[in-house]
């Protein structure tokens, strides 16, 4: 009868040590981890005060913060004081023209059909922007579109980081009470294109209210206050709720003040006619104080841990952030307005390159020239908030909210992703201890090509 013969016992002796060898990396590389998970979080204390004791204690002077305040004010009521827009048809439209180029799917993971967009441009009616002139207000949290529509378009979801969450229609996310300027409808009447003091985009016509002279009056004399946390509780006299409070947003202050335990603020509705009502409302003083917030490290740290863990959202999806509306949204509320994409934040302060230096030196460069909070690290397409230096071993520690880290597939040409899919505390190397990290371009601090001193 015949048998086979056992491979490995006829295999030289160098041979077997070979495929044993690569078994064994392929067995780490493979090893079970728990999801999401890499060495940095676990040994990092994820708590952003234990790293500010190098901290100034000034981190913004106060004339400084006055300036810098009264700049944010100017931006984020410019929609109502423009008197064209602000946005080229070429920079609207530019979807249109980029999305017939390239290979796109919809939500089933099926390829959109060229109608697809042809429908869309035919929504969008590009020939006729800008068609309005309105100052208005977004009455509800908003996700601003690229194209007027709510159903999600992605590269090959077959391939890691180009899939879900990826929504590509997906611009970002406009707070509730922010103002802005509405300067084109589509064909059939749902969707408006506003612009913000950050980004212009689509969003349905119900999520915002027509602005007159009388309510931007008010909004714009009141004082404003900020949220120190997310999903903070905004309710009327009656204990009906409004909206759910969040960083990065603000609401006016009434003129009169009446609560020990509450601030009373005036929230933007829509009326029958969808024009603005200002709706007095009341928020816990826990999650909302008078903005400009003191720049102290005890409240960088107060909102940068109620943040700490929260998902990944590509563009605000699901009212989430991703790396750069992170950065945007912490220093919003200390009265400085920061550009919404990563490229344009690179552009906030004064850049350093770090280009053409090792890791070694960008790290020593970063812990001699960075200054704790008021520091982002920029790579093409992520950015982080330098904290300063770990206690324990005077590595450089940054707080992001990153999607995952390049990984090789055996056999495939492809990348993969290790998914974190959250907010952070990591070294510039994290994922280091895997065997399956890309090196070096997986590894951060490789990528890492200039820090940015803000202020």
């Amino acid at each position: 009868m015949f048998k086979r013969k056992n491979i490995m016992k006829t295999c030289p002796v160098y041979i077997k040590a070979i495929c044993c060898l690569f078994l064994c990396i392929l067995a780490v590389g493979c090893a079970p981890r728990q999801p999401g998970i890499v060495k940095d979080i676990e040994v990092l204390p994820q708590n952003v005060r234990h790293y500010l004791d190098q901290c100034s204690r000034e981190i913004i002077s106060p004339c400084r913060q006055a300036e810098l305040y009264e700049d944010f004010l100017t931006r984020f009521f410019m929609p109502w004081n423009r008197q064209k827009a602000m946005f080229t048809r070429q920079e609207i439209f530019r979807g249109l023209d980029w999305y017939r180029s390239v290979d796109i799917y919809g939500e089933n993971n099926l390829p959109l059909s060229s109608g697809w967009i042809n429908e869309m441009r035919n929504k969008s009616n590009p020939s006729e922007y800008p068609l309005l002139h309105h100052p208005g207000i977004s009455v509800i949290h908003a996700s601003m579109r690229v194209l007027p529509t709510h159903r999600p378009v992605f590269y090959n979801p077959s391939r890691p980081g180009e899939g879900f969450p990826f929504d590509y229609m997906q611009n970002t996310l406009i707070p509730a009470g922010t103002p802005l300027l509405i300067t084109h409808e589509s064909t059939d009447g749902e969707w408006v294109l506003a612009e913000t003091g950050f980004a212009a985009g689509w969003i349905r016509r119900h999520e915002f209210a027509m602005v007159d002279d009388d309510f931007a009056r008010v909004y714009q004399t009141n004082a404003l206050a900020g949220f120190t946390a997310d999903d903070a509780v905004v309710i009327n006299h009656k204990g009906e709720f409004l909206v759910s409070g969040r960083v990065g947003m603000a609401l006016p202050l009434t003129s009169v003040q009446e609560h020990e335990e509450f601030w009373q603020v005036l929230v933007p509705g829509r009326n029958h006619l969808g024009h603005a009502k200002a709706m007095p409302a009341l928020v816990s003083k826990k999650d909302c104080r008078q903005m400009p917030f003191a720049p102290t490290r005890d409240n960088f740290a107060e909102i940068l841990n109620s943040l700490m863990g929260q998902n990944y959202g590509w563009g605000g999806l699901y009212e989430n952030r991703d790396c750069s509306a992170l950065i945007k949204d912490i220093f919003s509320g200390f009265g400085l307005f920061l550009p919404r994409n990563s490229r344009a934040q690179a552009e906030a302060g004064l850049f350093i390159p770090l280009d053409g230096l090792s890791a070694a030196e960008k790290k020593e460069l970063i812990a001699a020239q960075g200054r704790p909070l008021m520091t982002i690290l920029y790579m093409p397409g992520h950015v982080m908030l330098y904290i300063g230096q770990n206690p324990a071993s005077g590595e450089v520690v940054v707080y992001h909210t990153i999607w995952g880290l390049r990984t090789w597939r055996p056999f495939q040409k492809e990348q993969g992703r290790w998914v974190i899919g959250r907010t952070v505390i990591t070294s510039l190397e994290p994922g280091k201890e895997m065997p399956g990290l890309v090196r070096p371009q997986g590894l951060l601090v490789e990528r890492v090509s200039g820090m940015v001193l803000l202020n």
